[in-house]
């Protein structure tokens, strides 16, 4: 029945590209992130934060069309708490992302913490696995590559919690500075959090073909 009504909708030319913008946005957000981890000069530093910055404003101008184009739009490509949850989800990881880059800045911190580095780069292999599931939803016919990316990013969210784990651990029993301690344990803490987002978002996602498709 769905596949019947769907000869009579108009095919969605506003949210769709709004999304894959959102998404692949995401992905440059992550990759600037770890970039910035790996960078050791300051003014660097900087320049990358201003990037990652400049990104995430991005984000949220096509965050804020989607909520003005469901406000206003009586046809939608799917349920409209699934559109607005599916921009809110990939803008919450975004706004996580900036944060940590912020505090980082803000502690001046010595980024060559490996932990930092590779709950990073998790992320951004998160943040690409989910922009590939959400350009399968112009059309819901890959089922096999939704539920791929679903576990891929599941596991992805349990290796980054071990990490995570092991990283506290190992940095209560080797730093004897408490405010280095506590602000690296916090920005551990954000990362780890930032993968659960993740996670959250390929939730979403999943929740959104298994309605559709």
């Amino acid at each position: 029945m769905n596949q019947i009504f769907s000869l009579f909708i108009p095919k969605d030319k506003t949210f769709q590209p709004l999304f894959e913008q959102s998404a692949e946005n995401l992905v440059k957000i992550s990759e600037s992130f770890i970039t910035f981890i790996r960078s050791v000069e300051p003014a660097e530093k900087v320049k990358i934060a201003k990037e990652i910055k400049s990104l995430e404003l991005t984000g949220d101008q096509a965050t804020d069309t989607i909520y003005a184009e469901l406000n206003k739009s009586f046809i939608v490509p799917f349920d409209k708490q699934d559109v607005h949850a599916l921009a809110t989800s990939i803008d919450d990881i975004a706004d996580d992302i900036l944060g940590t880059t912020l505090n980082m800045e803000l502690y001046q911190l010595d980024t060559s913490n490996v932990a930092m580095l590779k709950l990073a780069e998790i992320i951004a292999k998160m943040c690409s696995q989910l922009c590939t599931a959400i350009k399968e939803l112009k059309h819901f016919k890959n089922k096999q590559l939704i539920i791929n990316v679903c576990v891929e990013v599941g596991q992805l969210e349990s290796k980054a919690d071990r990490l995570y784990e092991q990283a506290i651990s190992l940095l209560f029993d080797k730093e004897i500075d408490a405010i280095s301690l506590i602000r690296q344990s916090e920005i551990l803490a954000q990362l780890e959090k930032t993968t659960d987002k993740c996670d959250d978002l390929a939730n979403v996602i999943e929740t959104i073909f298994l309605k559709n498709a």
